[in-house]
């Protein structure tokens, strides 16, 4: 049967706002497939959540060829209608299910960036606290008639469904939007402290709050609750469906900018490396620039044809060690001293200021625990007054 009532917009609007994820989920995979070189749990949590998605526009896009969104009088054949309402029934699902998993790869981002206990309290307890409601939602709703079937199929004889699952419906639905505000006013607690480029602090920020947005939606979605009604169940639910997807959707595209932050900064790179290029090739042939002094008329000529007459002995270098005063050439170390990290996502997601950031919140710490990987760099620099004596 054709699409009909409200279900073709409908349909349509799944499909772009899942088109739309997926460009966000390809970049995504690609920056961590090439540039970070790493997957976190929150990026696996972010593709089974896409997967959730693309599930939900797929049954409901059958759903609406068998009926939904057009009023039930209007469907001849019953057995299309217990169809259609299975089908949404299934496509629900995957969106409560999928709608929390958005959240939780927020979340479990998040997670790799805070430090402070109280914070990461906050977060787990709010997903937890979320996924515990969305299950219990999903039993309520599957669970509440009986015969199971008569929740799809309403000419069983004899079939009743007794519990009253619109509270919890309510609950989820107001939960679900106070995590999308909680998610979205909370970074700019302690992301705000950090010490990172400011535009690019307020870009990531920015886009953490477009949780406000799905916020709304979801407030949108919880308004048209009541409106379900068995009577009309196809037509009445076009309304939860949609705002329940766009809800969804711009939850992971508020996560999925931050994230393909080091995609787009390699890009960048790669746009101002070839400007200077660009630039270098226009203003003529470079060369050396040379210091005033004997140094640039002593041996100019061999140091720079890497002379084989020039000999180790000459260079000041034996064994790793300097030959002298004397010589020419001076040979200087110098050692630094880094602590290995395991948050290198997180310092190509946000920048190098955060793990300069974070370094420093150690230090103040009083954190000593850890390996420290020491870093040897020789200098070698030529006297060439002592060369020309």
């Amino acid at each position: 049967m054709a699409m009909g009532g409200d279900g073709p917009w409908a349909v349509a609007v799944l499909w772009a706002l899942t088109f739309v994820v997926l460009v966000f989920v390809i970049l995504r995979v690609y920056a961590r497939a090439t540039v970070v070189h790493t997957f976190g749990p929150d990026d696996y949590v972010y593709i089974i959540s896409f997967i959730f998605l693309l599930f939900f526009a797929i049954f409901i896009t059958i759903s609406a060829m068998h009926g939904f969104g057009r009023d039930i009088s209007d469907i001849p054949d019953v057995s299309k209608v217990a169809k259609a309402v299975l089908y949404e029934c299934v496509g629900q699902t995957f969106n409560v299910i999928g709608m929390t998993l958005a959240k939780w790869s927020l979340g479990l981002f998040l997670l790799r960036i805070v430090q402070e206990p109280w914070h990461k309290i906050a977060i787990w307890s709010s997903m937890l606290l979320l996924m515990g409601t969305s299950i219990s939602c999903l039993f309520c709703f599957w669970l509440q008639c009986s015969p199971i079937a008569f929740l799809w199929n309403w000419t069983i004889p004899g079939g009743k469904c007794e519990l009253n699952t619109l509270p919890i419906y309510i609950i989820l639905g107001s939960f679900s939007v106070l995590v999308d505000f909680f998610f979205a006013i909370f970074p700019w607690i302690f992301m705000w402290k950090l010490q990172m480029n400011q535009r690019e602090k307020l870009i990531i920020l920015g886009s953490m709050s477009l949780g406000i947005i799905a916020g709304g939606f979801g407030i949108k979605r919880a308004v048209e609750i009541p409106r379900l009604s068995v009577d009309n169940y196809l037509k009445n639910s076009v309304g939860i469906i949609v705002w329940g997807a766009a809800e969804m959707a711009v939850t992971m595209v508020c996560i999925g900018v931050p994230i393909c932050r080091p995609l787009y900064k390699r890009y960048l790179d790669k746009r101002t490396s070839k400007d200077d290029s660009k630039h270098k090739g226009n203003t003529g042939a470079g060369y050396r620039l040379k210091s005033f002094g004997p140094s640039q008329l002593c041996h100019e000529n061999r140091t720079q044809s890497g002379d084989p007459s020039i000999t180790d002995e000459e260079r000041g270098i034996v064994a790793g060690k300097s030959t002298g005063l004397n010589n020419p050439y001076t040979t200087a170390y110098t050692i630094g001293g880094r602590f290995p990290t395991d948050n290198q996502s997180e310092e190509e997601i946000l920048g190098p200021d955060f793990q300069a950031s974070q370094q420093r919140r150690s230090d103040d710490a009083g954190l000593d625990k850890g390996i420290l990987v020491t870093e040897e760099y020789q200098v070698t620099s030529f006297n060439a007054d002592r060369q020309c004596e």
